[in-house]
């Protein structure tokens, strides 16, 4: 075995006519080609035509607005339990518009669009229903508005130097036993 003519076509055989068990590319140098006939001078036949080499990957109609109905809904459950009523309804409403209008013609609707869906509607029902308790129960207990308008003018007339009846005509606390028919 000769190592030193490794990849010559010559070296194909040793001398005992038994093919070379060493010349692993059996001639061939890199590339599939043989090191003795390879002409470096002449450029490639062609480049690569222009264009896509794949075909474009095709996107679902209505998929970006299915990703906003999503994050907004979600968003809107965030700001029920933070900041609740005005925030949660406005992104609530937002969200299941959006859902809607990303379904289009199709009979389903995206995953991403039904998280939306029903994220931004619970953000709305449960929105709502804090704000149900939350009138029922000052209604019904209006000591407890009375006892914040006290609280409130007092506040105010440190806060300016003036009482509430000097820049309203009224105080707040009056107010509120008017509207309830209290003492």
């Amino acid at each position: 075995m000769d190592f030193n003519n490794y990849g010559n076509e010559n070296n194909a055989n040793d001398s005992s006519g038994q093919e070379n068990a060493g010349d692993i590319n059996n001639g061939m140098g890199y590339g599939g080609n043989r090191n003795n006939n390879t002409d470096y001078s002449q450029p490639p036949s062609s480049p690569p035509p222009y264009g896509f080499p794949y075909p474009p990957s095709y996107q679902m109609p209505g998929k970006s607005l299915a990703t906003g109905a999503m994050i907004l809904g979600i968003i809107s459950i965030l700001f029920t339990f933070l900041l609740p009523i005005y925030i949660p309804m406005i992104l609530g409403s937002i969200a299941i518009v959006l859902a809607i209008l990303s379904k289009g013609t199709k009979k389903n609707m995206p995953g991403q669009a039904t998280a939306g869906l029903v994220c931004g509607a619970g953000s709305l029902v449960v929105n709502v229903c804090m704000l149900t308790v939350s009138m029922v129960f000052i209604l019904s207990h209006p000591e407890i508005l009375q006892d914040t308008a006290r609280a409130y003018d007092t506040f105010l007339e440190q806060y300016y130097g003036e009482s509430t009846e000097e820049m309203l005509g009224q105080s707040l606390e009056d107010m509120i036993n008017e509207t309830f028919g209290l003492e």
